[in-house]
């Protein structure tokens, strides 16, 4: 990872390279192919929603060993190796779901190929950008373009499901398949260079390595106000992901859309996302990352309580539960961009630990929402999910206030003592 005495080495170059592509990937493959594909594939095979819910559950978890793959990335120097198997790897996941719609099996191996291989592109790919010496001006817009990629591929993966709404599923998944395989091959040939320029744990300074080496209890990370934050973001990822694992078979069971309607409105929502993203770094550099982050847990609360009540009209109007679900998927550039930089503010281990236990907590949390919501879909109605997602986020923006910003302004008053 990058240290003050490298940083700033590299104060020229572009906001954008290649192995970005991956990102593209990653926003592709879970944003629009999974979520579009996997929820009604699950269901229609299997004749069980809740199976669903078990199956996006999995992939959820999987996302788990995050921070194992990035251990494993920076000890035997294989970050390129890992982020371009990632992307293979999701290629290699959709070929298998769709041999499986041909046969009807459903593997949950495929699910775990999945979520593994999502989880090594959003662990190991910013160190592509963290660990490279780079200014902080150039580190800062290749942050900021690697994370607008994600949308892109949201975009783009939205663009070819709808394209394709009227093909079988076996087909769909053969695209999806084939534009991760390109996705793979640009990732792997442009990541080399890139690679090399990473500065690994034993190029950093004694103690810097000693540093990190110290061992901290799990009490000390968890009972903290560092564990409040996580608490609050397992909580804020169950709600939204509960809803987006269930997102193609919610818009069309609770409001009557159709299959190319919410394709449009998942693309829709990556392109939203790309100008949103611009607007949360703009925002988190004025004022702070806790403000940020607060303020995209308000608009996930609005958009999930929104899709909630209009579940509840009959003939739901399909422009006002287009518009909350909107609101709700707008909350990711907010909340995403922020939540590293939140979580180190409070943290009480290292910031790599920091990171790692980020990433466990939203997986946790998409784990949760998804497994949840498939049994209330299946044992109330789909409406279910989004009441459950309204209680848990509703649930993090409560703690929000009465815990977490207390902590923040004390801790402000710290350091204004100090300075």
């Amino acid at each position: 990872m990058t240290t003050d005495s490298n940083k700033g080495q590299r104060a020229g170059g572009p906001a954008f390279e290649w192995w970005m592509f991956s990102f593209i990937a990653a926003g592709a493959g879970f944003s629009a192919f999974i979520s579009l594909l996997i929820p009604p594939y699950v269901t229609e095979a299997t004749g069980d929603v809740a199976n669903a819910g078990v199956v996006m559950a999995v992939i959820s978890l999987a996302a788990v060993l995050g921070p194992v793959l990035g251990g494993f990335a920076d000890k035997y120097r294989a970050h390129r190796l890992v982020l371009s198997l990632g992307v293979l790897g999701l290629a290699l996941g959709f070929v298998a779901y769709a041999l499986s719609a041909e046969s009807g099996a459903i593997l949950a191996l495929d699910a775990i190929l999945l979520g593994v291989s999502i989880a090594a592109v959003n662990s190991v790919g910013p160190v592509f950008v963290l660990g490279a010496g780079l200014s902080q001006a150039l580190e800062a817009k290749r942050l900021t373009v690697m994370n607008l990629l994600q949308p892109v591929g949201q975009v783009v993966g939205g663009v070819i499901m709808t394209a394709a709404a009227s093909l079988d599923f076996s087909t769909r998944f053969w695209l999806a398949a084939a534009f991760m395989l390109v996705c793979f091959v640009i990732t792997w040939f442009a990541s080399a260079a890139p690679a090399k320029r990473i500065a690994l744990p034993e190029d950093k300074a004694d103690e810097d390595q000693v540093a990190e080496k110290k061992s901290f209890g799990l009490k000390r990370v968890l009972i903290s106000n560092f564990g409040l934050f996580l608490l609050i973001l397992t909580l804020s990822s169950a709600g939204n992901n509960g809803i987006n694992a269930q997102i193609a078979n919610i818009l069309p069971n609770v409001y009557g859309m159709d299959q190319a309607t919410t394709s449009g409105l998942i693309s829709l929502a990556g392109l939203f996302n790309i100008g949103l993203f611009i607007v949360a770094g703009g925002w988190l550099a004025r004022s702070g990352g806790l403000t940020v982050f607060t303020a995209g847990n308000v608009i996930r609360f609005v958009g999930a309580l929104g899709m909630a009540v209009i579940g509840l009209v009959a003939q739901s109007p399909i422009l006002i539960a287009a518009a909350f679900m909107q609101i709700l998927y707008q909350s990711n550039p907010f909340v995403r961009l922020t939540q590293p930089v939140v979580a180190i503010r409070f943290a009480t281990i290292p910031a790599g630990q920091a990171t790692g236990w980020v990433i466990a907590a939203a997986a946790a949390g998409s784990f949760l929402g998804s497994l949840i919501g498939g049994w209330l879909a299946s044992a109330v109605g789909y409406n279910a999910i989004n009441w459950m997602a309204a209680i848990a986020v509703g649930a993090a923006v409560l703690l929000l206030f009465v815990g977490l910003w207390p902590a923040e302004r004390k801790k402000l008053a710290e350091e204004a003592a100090v300075a």
